[in-house]
């Protein structure tokens, strides 16, 4: 009899391991901000604009070069080890952490061979600010940040055969297009798919910073805009966890918010053309992939993958009061 038990005891727990495999899902999670100025679109998880060499106007034009720069990734799920992959066939990637062999990355691609646990990450063995670029010639400047910002998540920690190990990935791309979006300051019309897509103004003025809460169709087409005055920049964190309800974990948003609060609260007004105010919206997830595409190939166990992208254009109001 106690044989019998011990065999449907190890049946049962063998049947349970296989449903808590096929139930597991690896999920990625991805932030960054585009910004658009006067001249070029730039997608970051930092504030500051980059400087392409010789790059032409591409405002509203979808047809100069621009930086999607530093979207952070984020793993979650059942430990495994496999490869992540980032391309794009708009543009091109010259920037990336952690370093990778010249064989596993082009203009056009970079491919991560790497392990995911929840162990701790060993701070002595971090790289900072060792981003591997490529070309060396490209002509794009990396912007300043603080990578510890990004370590505070609950996440998977991430390694590799380099003794490298950290909480997330990144990379940055240079676009050619940024005709895809829904609406940059240049347009004077708008799909009616994207009139509901929520967005933000933010006016610095001689009496203080305003924030006006309202969507995509009326920016375009017209509205009468009710501003609140801000005395803490509490309300635009709000908005920012809203935006990323079923996206996000909190404290990834934190991980953003941290990064960008001084920039979207009042540095952003001493970048060119942002005079009449900042302008943001959360681009729509079918719209991602037309800056890059993430995959994710698991080793051993073929572990669904779950992506979640929140990337917020940030760029120029060009509006009244």
């Amino acid at each position: 009899m106690k044989t019998v038990l011990v065999i449907l005891l190890i049946m049962a727990s063998y049947a349970w391991c296989e449903l808590e495999r096929e139930l597991a899902h690896i999920q990625v999670h991805e932030w960054g901000v585009l910004t658009l100025g006067s001249t070029n679109p730039v997608l970051s998880s930092v504030p500051g604009m980059p400087s392409p060499a010789d790059a032409p106007d591409s405002l509203g034009s979808g047809s100069g070069a621009g930086v999607l720069r530093a979207p952070v990734l984020y793993f979650h799920g059942p430990a495994f080890s496999g490869t992540v992959t980032v391309k794009t066939d708009n543009g091109s990637i010259f920037d990336i952490y952690p370093a990778v062999l010249d064989a596993d990355r082009d203009h056009n691609h970079c491919t991560w061979r790497v392990d995911f646990s929840y162990g701790e990450i060993q701070r002595v063995n971090f790289s900072y600010g060792e981003i591997q670029k490529f070309p060396d010639y490209h002509g794009m400047v990396s912007g300043v940040w603080n990578y510890n910002l990004w370590r505070d998540v609950y996440a998977l920690s991430i390694s590799n055969d380099s003794d490298w190990n950290d909480k997330f990935l990144y990379y940055e791309t240079a676009p050619e297009s940024i005709d895809f979006l829904p609406y940059c300051p240049a347009d004077d019309s708008l799909s009616e798919e994207y009139m509901d897509v929520e967005a933000i103004v933010i006016q610095r003025r001689n009496e203080g910073i305003f924030l006006a809460r309202y969507t995509l169709g009326d920016v375009v087409y017209g509205s009468d805009m009710q501003y609140t005055e801000l005395d803490t920049d509490d309300a635009i964190e709000d908005v920012l966890f809203d935006w990323s309800t079923g996206i996000l974990e909190a404290d990834e948003v934190e991980a953003l918010w941290n990064t960008w609060e001084t920039w979207m609260f009042r540095e952003y007004i001493y970048e060119q053309g942002y005079d009449s105010g900042l302008l943001m919206y959360l681009i729509p997830d079918e719209l991602t992939e037309k800056l890059s595409v993430i995959s994710v190939s698991p080793e051993e166990v073929n572990y669904p993958v779950d992506i979640s992208r929140y990337l917020i254009a940030a760029m120029p109001f060009h509006g009244g009061h």
